[in-house]
């Protein structure tokens, strides 16, 4: 049998004509409101980028891609995702950053193999409805939320503990719950422009931490950082 040797695609219409054995396709800045349902026949697709092509719409057949393991969604118009992301089931980075999405995909919970998430820059997204779909990925390593009118952090976000980066820069918050003691793995928390009057936790507290930003804030007290 004859072997096909991984590749990283031109373009989408150079892996749709020869899908076989493309491991990489990033596609930038390109006019496509949605993707054709060939996009299914990447199976061997890993890595797939599709940043500022104003995406407005994606085929459900994009979560047939049995070996996707990165899926960059970043800067499109999207308002929603279709159902079934769950069934990227190698799935370990997802960037929907800076989108109009209203909601996310219920089944977001069940993507239990993500280690890096980035929602940065939902303006519409209701965070009270989002964080049951996210404290779940407790595989998280890096989680990006920042420029999103978050406010309250929940209590729960104490069950991240992998969590080594996490970046709340610009999200309105005005207090921290003690459960973020819990995550002891933190090498960078990035709160720049927030409310916080004070940071209420001891150095000890963060064992790991490399950086900690508390800029543009009306803090009140004195800081020890690491």
């Amino acid at each position: 049998m004859t072997s096909v040797r991984p590749r990283k695609a031109a373009s989408l219409a150079d892996a749709l004509a020869a899908p076989a054995g493309v491991v990489r396709l990033s596609v930038i800045g390109a006019p496509i409101p949605t993707l054709p349902d060939e996009i299914r026949h990447l199976s061997d697709l890993e890595v797939l980028t599709l940043n500022s092509n104003g995406l407005e719409a994606l085929p459900a057949a994009l979560f047939d891609l049995p070996k996707l393991r990165v899926l960059n969604l970043f800067n499109n118009t999207l308002t929603e995702l279709p159902a079934g992301l769950s069934r990227l089931s190698r799935l370990e980075s997802l960037t929907l950053g800076d989108n109009p999405l209203r909601t996310l995909p219920d089944d977001l919970a069940l993507c239990t193999g993500l280690r890096e998430l980035n929602l940065a820059n939902l303006p519409h997204l209701d965070f009270s409805a989002a964080w049951p779909l996210i404290t779940p990925l407790t595989a998280l390593e890096k989680l990006s939320l920042y420029q999103n009118p978050i406010e309250t952090l929940p209590e729960a976000i104490g069950q991240l503990q992998q969590l080594r980066v996490l970046r709340l820069f610009a999200c309105r918050i005005e207090h921290l719950p003690a459960s973020l003691a819990k995550l002891n793995q933190l090498e960078e928390l990035d709160l720049r422009a927030n409310q916080l009057a004070a940071f209420p936790f001891a150095e000890a507290v963060f064992p790991a931490l490399r950086r900690l930003d508390l800029s543009y804030n009306p803090m009140t007290g004195e800081v020890t950082q690491p």
